[in-house]
């Protein structure tokens, strides 16, 4: 039994190994990324070719400081050294240092910002119009480069009664994000501009990277006023270009958007209009007066009176034709009036005829059924304090009674009572 290792034993020899080796403690591979999911520390995915794999590790420190994201499918460059993880028997290689195979780290991270941005919809949204007369303009960029003189000198020679105000910014290294941030800030609080140019001269892809920053272009996003972006070169594109509202492919030509229309073309448009404005005027006054002489030599100024003579014919007219239509229609009603009263008097009598026949009828019912009709037939009514006697347990010897007949009352007093 003592020739056997136990597996711990082997796997230990075997670590130490991979540790003492020196070729394995700074291993340089190349390979595609598999198996690739973020996690919310280390990072843990597969390296692989056409005939094999490896498994990779990337620890929270490392993973944090990658300018650009991890993918599947990814062809990338490895530094690190190898190591075996001893509970499970496999190894790995401890990734120090990663980087895109060919294109490079900045222009992945290039590419794959730019695909989040479009994804999002800030290169297809509505961009905003560059004003036509811009009265203050806004420059952000170095205040010792090239970019600000040929901005002014462009635009003193297309629109010089523009103002250019100069926001004076760090436009490459690590401070001139924050620095491009501030100033566009500061243009946003001031308020007072019609647009906003941003830029600088050539350069290399790390020279221009600043503009390739996500929080500026969120916040050229979110400019008050429409943006102008002229960096680098015509060749040179930024994500600061996608998202502004126009790209100048050198600083003059953002001058020139920024001043789409001459001064000069301006004056001629103004004297233009102000030609056409005088003949216009004329025209308008020469129609007046001709108006005027034809106005004032009309009959009816000439002889007032005339006004009044059609005006009293159709007044004479008028209340002829109301004279006559009122006495026809007094005739029309007289008439209506006669036929109406010749008929009413028969229908009244025979109206008046049918109700006391009908009062006749009514009176002979009542009759029929009166108490006084029964009373005339020889019938009486006996009462005692206003009670009807209806049986002789009702009085008593000696009561006094009261006997209605029909001509009058018979008072009597009770002598007896017999059934």
């Amino acid at each position: 039994m003592d020739d056997y290792l136990t597996v711990s034993a082997l796997t230990q020899y075997l670590k130490r190994k991979f540790t003492a080796d020196p070729y394995l403690q700074k291993v340089y591979l190349t390979g595609e990324i598999s198996n690739f999911r973020p996690r919310p520390k280390h990072q843990y995915f597969s390296i692989k070719d056409e005939k094999s794999v490896i498994n990779a590790t990337m620890f929270q420190g490392v993973y944090n400081k990658l300018p650009f994201e991890l993918e599947s499918g990814m062809k990338v460059n490895i530094v690190g050294h190898l190591d075996l993880y001893a509970p499970s028997g496999s190894y790995s290689i401890i990734v120090e240092k990663i980087e895109p195979d060919g294109i490079g780290a900045l222009a992945v991270q290039f590419e794959q910002l730019k695909k989040k941005l479009q994804q999002a919809g800030l290169f297809d949204r509505n961009k905003r119009m560059i004003p036509r007369f811009p009265k203050k303009i806004a420059v952000i960029t170095s205040p010792s480069g090239a970019v600000i003189r040929d901005i002014m000198t462009t635009v003193q020679r297309r629109y010089p009664i523009a103002q250019i105000t100069l926001y004076p910014a760090v436009v490459q290294g690590e401070n001139a994000v924050p620095s491009l941030l501030k100033q566009l800030q500061a243009v946003d609080n001031k308020n007072d501009f019609d647009v906003l140019i941003i830029g600088r001269g050539g350069g290399s892809m790390e020279d221009l990277w600043a503009f390739n920053d996500e929080r500026l272009a969120l916040q050229l996003v979110q400019s008050s006023i429409p943006v102008i972006s002229s960096v680098g070169h015509e060749t040179d594109t930024t994500i600061a270009d996608y998202v502004a509202d126009q790209r100048a492919a050198t600083p003059t030509a953002a001058a020139e958007i920024a001043t789409p229309i001459l001064l000069t073309d301006v004056l001629n448009g103004l004297l233009n209009i102000q030609v056409q404005m005088n003949h216009a005027l004329e025209q308008k006054l020469q129609y007046l007066r001709e108006r005027f002489d034809r106005v004032r030599q009309s009959r009816v100024l000439n002889e007032p009176t005339r006004l009044y003579e059609g005006v009293n014919q159709r007044l004479d007219h008028a209340t002829q034709n109301l004279q006559n239509n009122f006495e026809n229609l007094l005739q029309q009603k007289q008439h209506q009036f006669n036929l109406l009263e010749q008929r009413l008097t028969p229908a009244m009598q025979r109206q008046f005829q049918q109700k006391q026949n009908r009062y006749q009828q009514l009176v002979n019912g009542l009759n029929l059924v009166s108490p006084l009709a029964v009373l005339a037939r020889g019938y009486s009514v006996t009462t005692q304090e206003e009670t009807v006697i209806k049986r002789i347990d009702q009085v008593e010897q000696g009561a006094k009674l009261k006997i209605k007949v029909s001509d009058g009352t018979i008072l009597t007093e009770v002598q007896g009572v017999e059934k």
